[in-house]
Order: structure tokens, then C-alpha cells, then sequence
């Protein structure tokens, strides 16, 4: 199960709601484990319907040609309902019943139905998609309190469980390995487009599904190359990387300097290298993101880059940015034990380089560990190979 049903239940009492209605893929998917490719192909298509009673059973509602398809992962711990769809073939393919009799018609119907067998239509109902709970509450007659779940769901996924990490530390895996080889390609003289489409392969190839690669060559004293420029001793690319494993995300970056990195590209490197292990320990429950970030910056600037100006925290999960941000913006957050976390640390330096790096963190108590391989974020391509500069 993925889903931590103690914090649900912690976050679902404070703000006195009586059930969560999700419907979007990623978060049925958290609430239930439910994942057919159907589903996830079609957003709106199955909901997840969690009571805070445990002694109330949660539920998928999902179109009934969908009830039988193979699942993705393990399947779901909840019941399953069905509702009407265009009646000829049903569940799991097989031919049906020309009649959707007695089956709500749409999902507004099931959840209204679902809502009063439960005996939660007189209720806060926190949900996903606002609009589809001002439509139940027509349906209802206007007897529940509907209240936005969005960021409800976000604060929920902050807090990591065993099975979520095992697909992060999966995803991790995926991402660097697949900017590795990618790296392999731009020291085998492949531009830096040529180098993308390696990435898109290998994330695949490795099990993963690639996400996206802002791959960027930089001429220093020059500054940013096309993509598809043949790329010289002394520039440099950056690599932003995130690839999935069952549906949960990565996020990683790298830096190349094809040829030798120069004396100040390595002293920028360092300040980098040694100001960010320095500052670990600021990475702990409790703290706000922003004053991490301050601590970090401080740190780079103290071990020898007194320019370096830019750190940006972000929790990671099911979304690239996993916590709350209402309104969509990027705001502060508070640091919870067992999130998982991305620290950028982008720099250009117009005469020296353009640099990034990033990692994933997960905070464990008094541990920060971090997923993905913690050194090598420097790489030389020399004679058609990447050296790692640590």
C-alpha cells in the first residue's frame, strides 16, 4: 500500500474532513495503489473515495470496462465499483450486456451514490477536482461542505513509505544511470541533441520512463550553444534529468566539460562540492526550506564562490514538486522526517562556465541520505569517455 493512512488521518482531522475524493491518476493511484493503463491514460476516468472512518470501506469508482483490465502494479486494497459506460464490452474486455441498467451514469452519479451508502452526504468532503464536488453537491441537494483536496493530497505524499521509497530509490537509479549514458554519447562526440535522444532510449531500456532532460551546452565567454552545435574542448553542458519508475520521480543534475576542466572551472566545482556536504546538516525536519537554502548558499559562498547566489529546494514523489504550493507558486515549506527532497545548485559564471548540480535527499530521523550516487557531479569527456572529477 502506498499510502500513509496515519498522516492522512492526522491531516484529515485537522481540518475536519470526513472523506477525500481523488481523480486525477497519480493521486488514485496514492490513495488506492490502482493503476490500469486505461486509467492512467484518461484523467477522470477512476476515482478514489477514502473515508477518515477506517471502519467505512474506501472505494474505486471506475468506468466498468475498466474493472477488469490487468493492473499495472499489485492492484488496488479497496473495493471496486463500476459505472455505465457505452454498453457493448465490458469488463476486461469480453463481450457484455448491450444495457449500463442500474449503474450510475457518470462518475458525478457514483460518487453522489457512493457518498450516501456510506452515510457521508450530510459531510465535509475534501476533493481533488472542485468542480466535480460542486456537481455532487447539486446532485446531493447541497448538503455537503465541499473544501479543495489538492494540496491536501500534496501534504499527505510528503511523508514517505516504504513501498514509495523502494520506487524512488528505483527512479534514482533510472535517471543517473540514464544521464550517464548520455554523458557517454557527448564524449563519443555526439551533440548535445544527440545526446537527448540517448537519455530518452536509455530511461526505457533500463525500465523507467523518461520524463524530461534539459540538456544545455555552454561556450564560456561565449554562453549558451544550439543543441545540435558540435560542441569544442573547454564548453561545458548541464544536465536537469528526471526519469520514473512506477510512476514515482527523480530529479538529478550533472555538469560535462568536454576536454580537461580548467583551474577555475575546479575551483568553482569545489566551492560547490564542499560547501554543499558542509551544509547537510541544515537539511533537517522542522526547518523551513528558505533558511536551508539561505545555509546552503552561505556555505558555497565560505569554501571559495563568493558569487554563488541560487539554491531551490523541492519535494519530490509522485510529482516533481510533491508538497504544497497553492496558487502554483513556488513557496517555503517546512522539512518533514521521511520526505524525499531536490536541492538545485545552478551557477553560470559567463567567462567561466555554466554549472549545475542536484541531488536526491531523503531525510531518516538524524540521517540524510542521499539516493542517487554523490559523487561524480563533475565529468570530463577525455578520448571518448567520461572521467569523473571528485
Amino acid at each position: 500500500m502506498l499510502i500513509n493512512r496515519d498522516r492522512a488521518d492526522t491531516l484529515m482531522d485537522c481540518e475536519d474532513i470526513a472523506v477525500v475524493v481523488a481523480s486525477t491518476p497519480i493521486n488514485t493511484y496514492y490513495l488506492s495503489s490502482w493503476a490500469t493503463d486505461a486509467s492512467w491514460g484518461f484523467g477522470d476516468l477512476a476515482l478514489a473515495i477514502l473515508p477518515r472512518d477506517h471502519a467505512l470501506d474506501a472505494a474505486v469508482l471506475t468506468l466498468e470496462v475498466d474493472m477488469g483490465q490487468p493492473q499495472q502494479g499489485q492492484g488496488t486494497w479497496m473495493a471496486v465499483r463500476g459505472y455505465a459506460r457505452k454498453p457493448g464490452i465490458g469488463a476486461g474486455g469480453v463481450q457484455a450486456a448491450l444495457t449500463a441498467e442500474g449503474l450510475p451514469q457518470n462518475h458525478q452519479e457514483a460518487v453522489a451514490q457512493y457518498l450516501r451508502e456510506l452515510g457521508l452526504d450530510r459531510s465535509r468532503v475534501a476533493f481533488e477536482d472542485r468542480g466535480l464536488g460542486l456537481d455532487v453537491n447539486e446532485l446531493l441537494g447541497g448538503t455537503i461542505d465541499v473544501v479543495p483536496a489538492r494540496d491536501l493530497l500534496r501534504d499527505m505524499r510528503m511523508v514517505k513509505t516504504p513501498a514509495e521509497m523502494a520506487n524512488m530509490r528505483a527512479a534514482a537509479r533510472k535517471t543517473e544511470l540514464s544521464l550517464q549514458l548520455s554523458a557517454e554519447a557527448l564524449a563519443a562526440g555526439a551533440t548535445c541533441a544527440e545526446a537527448e535522444r540517448v537519455f530518452w532510449s536509455a530511461a526505457a531500456l533500463a525500465g523507467g520512463r523518461p520524463v524530461f532532460l534539459l540538456i544545455t551546452p555552454y561556450r564560456p565567454g561565449f554562453g549558451r550553444l544550439p543543441k545540435n552545435a558540435e560542441l569544442q574542448q573547454g564548453d561545458m553542458v548541464t544536465f536537469d534529468a528526471t526519469a520514473e519508475f512506477s510512476h514515482y520521480t527523480s530529479d538529478i543534475g550533472r555538469t560535462a566539460v568536454i576536454g580537461e576542466p580548467s583551474p577555475e572551472q575546479l575551483k568553482r566545482y569545489n566551492a560547490t562540492r564542499l560547501g554543499w556536504q558542509a551544509a547537510l546538516p541544515e537539511f533537517r525536519a522542522g526547518r523551513l526550506s528558505s533558511d536551508v537554502e539561505k545555509a546552503v548558499v552561505a556555505s558555497i559562498q565560505a569554501h571559495g564562490n563568493p558569487e554563488f547566489r541560487a539554491c531551490g529546494l523541492h519535494s519530490v514523489g509522485l510529482e516533481h514538486t510533491d508538497h504544497p504550493h497553492p496558487g502554483g507558486g513556488m513557496h517555503s515549506f517546512e522539512l518533514v522526517d521521511r520526505m524525499v527532497l531536490s536541492c538545485d545548485l545552478p551557477w553560470i559564471g559567463p567567462e567561466i562556465g555554466k554549472f549545475h548540480f542536484e541531488d536526491i535527499i531523503y531525510l531518516d530521523g538524524d540521517t540524510v541520505e542521499i539516493l542517487n550516487d554523490a559523487d561524480g557531479r563533475l565529468m570530463a569527456c577525455i578520448d571518448g569517455r567520461t572521467v569523473r572529477v571528485d
